[in-house]
């Protein structure tokens, strides 16, 4: 942006702006706006003032963020000075209420003492009562005994010899009676010493800490004063940094309006600057279609030209004769001009569709008469196959029919076969086959249901391993009872059986081969299965490395065991 006196026309490059003293502001793109002196220069001191307080709103939102913060320390001071205090109150409570415990304490502790000396003073009194009658009773009994010894050995004596003894005796009896109860009451004295020492230590700890809670006291009363004088000393500090908040806010509102005010004006300014520009854009968007107009217009009047040049070079070639005249300027009329052109887009599409047409064909007849004649034997040949599409369909639905009925009737005489060979298994029990997942015999699947002695109808992947074996060998035992094989090979079916259900197979296989005349092959590792076998056939290692086959005829071999 360019700032001078007045505007000489100066030449400006893209981007650049020209603007004078007086208000006149040119721009590269040639738009000029001529403003008002005075009100630009009000606009300049209304924008330097509006920057001015932007520039300060940042420290005074600063100053007031700073009394904000220092407002709040101050409460959060008071606050944990006024905790502080109420604890110290309570401790001092409890610090009274400890020394007013302390004291009764130390009273009943007095009292105890002064009972116990006075019961110490009663137990020494007694003491000497005691001693004084020991040593009574000693003398007497001293006494008893000299004048036992002293009197002659008679009757009379004698009795009186043993009622002194008995004297003696009870004399005796009180003097451990009175040593019994001094030692009582030299356990009791001695007691009571210990129990009085104790109490005076008590007394001596309640005095000490009486002496101290008092000194906490006095601490306590001392630091509540302090406590006391520092509230009221920051007392009036709240007040005046609410004020200086206040104050600071109510700069900060000023500030907040003056610059509400000065963002409208240069709202208002930048929206008519917009407004201009908006009409600039406009004007140069004309402009530059305008601009795009006449060169689409000056390009066509080329390509026209080049058009006629061809098209006269065209008629003279194809046609021989000199192209139309198209009339000059000097009666030119727009509508002429139109129609020649829409009559030559005609021409151009009559001849595109003539070059598509190509030569002419003069054996199209001939290739039509072929092509006929191809048709009407894919056609037979389309019917043959109809025909022989519907006579197969007709032919697999006949099988169909016939597959059902013949299945249905295999699927009955298995499952009758079945239950009856389940049930000599089993010895009891129910089972039975079913068709399941849908009505057609052909689509269904094959269920198993059996129910063995003692439980409930179910699956057959829901029973045990041997009871799945049996029932497997039923269903094996019934297929061949409907449509007999000459060999069936069993692979160790009788693995998962223990032995009682070993020989309930056993005999169920030699009512087959008596019923039927299919030769069955066992392999099995069981002995009970190969003791009822026919002949047995294994493969053993004689020698290392050299395999032999081996097979026994177990009928001859009882024949011979019989013989011998």
């Amino acid at each position: 942006i360019f700032v001078c006196e007045a505007d000489q026309g100066q030449p400006l490059a893209v981007g650049q702006r020209l603007v004078t003293r007086h208000g006149v502001l040119r721009r590269w793109d040639g738009y000029v706006a001529q403003g008002d002196g005075a009100a630009n220069a009000e606009q300049m001191v209304r924008s330097n003032r509006l920057k001015a307080i932007a520039a300060e709103l940042p420290a005074a939102h600063d100053a007031a963020s700073r009394a904000q913060a220092a407002l709040t320390l101050a409460r959060d001071t008071v606050t944990e000075v006024e905790r502080e205090l109420i604890g110290a109150r309570a401790n001092l409570s409890q610090q009274e209420a400890a020394l007013r415990t302390a004291l009764r304490d130390a009273d009943k502790a007095r009292e105890a003492l002064a009972w116990y000396q006075q019961r110490r003073e009663s137990l020494n009194e007694r003491r000497g009562g005691l001693s004084e009658d020991l040593n009574s009773a000693q003398s007497e009994a001293s006494n008893a005994e000299s004048e036992c010894q002293a009197l002659p050995q008679s009757d009379g004596l004698a009795e009186a010899r043993r009622a002194l003894e008995a004297d003696r005796d009870s004399a005796r009896m009180r003097v451990m009676q009175a040593q019994s109860a001094l030692s009582a009451l030299d356990q009791s004295l001695a007691a009571a010493k210990e129990r009085r020492a104790v109490a005076r230590t008590q007394i001596r700890n309640w005095q000490d800490r009486s002496s101290e809670a008092l000194a906490r006291m006095q601490d306590m009363n001392a630091r509540g004063s302090e406590i006391s004088a520092a509230i009221e000393a920051i007392a009036d500090r709240p007040g005046e940094i609410e004020r200086a908040i206040a104050l600071l806010q109510q700069q900060v509102a000023d500030s907040a309006a003056d610059v509400a005010t000065k963002q409208r004006d240069a709202e208002a300014i930048e929206a008519e600057q917009k407004g201009h520009d908006a009409r600039l854009v406009e004007a140069a968007e004309t402009l530059s279609s305008a601009r795009e107009d006449r060169a689409g217009a000056r390009a066509r009047a080329e390509n026209q030209d080049l058009r006629r040049v061809e098209m006269g070079r065209i008629s003279g070639e194809k046609y021989e004769c000199p192209p139309q005249l198209i009339p000059g300027k000097m009666g030119f009329d727009e509508t002429d001009v139109r129609a020649a052109a829409e009559e030559s887009a005609q021409l151009e599409q009559l001849n595109l569709s003539r070059e598509r047409l190509g030569p002419v064909n003069l054996v199209a007849a001939q290739e039509l008469a072929e092509v006929e004649f191809e048709w009407a034997k894919l056609s037979g040949e389309s019917a043959e196959l109809t025909e022989a599409i519907h006579r197969l369909r007709g032919s697999i639905g006949s099988l169909n029919r016939e597959g059902r009925t013949r299945l249905l009737a295999a699927f009955e005489q298995v499952d009758v076969h079945f239950q009856r060979l389940f049930a000599t298994l089993f010895n009891g029990g129910k089972a039975h086959l079913a068709l399941i997942d849908s009505d057609d015999p052909l689509e269904a699947g094959l269920e198993i249901m059996a129910q063995p002695p003692g439980k409930k109808l179910t699956s057959l992947t829901l029973l045990s391993g041997g009871e799945q074996a049996l029932t497997a060998v039923a269903l094996i035992f019934g297929l061949f009872l409907t449509n007999p094989a000459p060999i069936c090979v069993l692979d160790e079916v009788d693995a998962p059986l223990d032995d009682a259900n070993i020989e309930r197979f056993c005999d169920l296989l030699d009512a087959m081969v008596a019923e039927t005349s299919t030769r069955y092959l066992i392999v099995t590792h069981n002995a009970v299965t190969m003791s009822r076998m026919h002949r047995l056939f294994g493969v053993t290692m004689i020698e290392k490395g050299i395999s032999r086959l081996v097979s026994v005829d177990l009928n001859a071999a009882e024949e011979l065991l019989a013989v011998g």
